[in-house]
């Protein structure tokens, strides 16, 4: 608490100093590998994130309800046809899976 008193609390906190760990001619490498894979993780996650609005979209569109009230042939059939709609979803989930396992 002294110190508030006679100077400005930044001036008692520790400075870091360039270079704070030096890799040596790695640096450059390891800076460059860690902003693609960075670059990596926004790609999948914005992918994710028009998927899952995507899917929000389907599934608050998507009410069966009626066709099983009027449907009169085999409800197996009925909800066959009605999940075959997420079909293409679930391959773009695959793929992302697919390309983030072999990052």
């Amino acid at each position: 608490m002294s110190i508030l008193d006679t100077r400005p609390i930044e001036s008692a906190l520790p400075t870091l100093a360039r270079p704070i760990m030096s890799l040596d001619q790695n640096e450059d490498a390891i800076v460059g590998s860690l902003k693609q894979s960075l670059r990596q993780v926004e790609t999948l996650g914005a992918q994710r994130a028009g998927l899952e609005d995507m899917l929000k979209e389907m599934k608050r569109k998507d009410d069966i309800l009626p066709k099983l009230m009027t449907s009169t042939g085999s409800h197996e059939d009925l909800f066959k046809k009605e999940i075959a709609k997420y079909d293409h979803i679930c391959e773009e989930i695959a793929q992302i899976l697919r390309h983030r396992s072999n990052c």
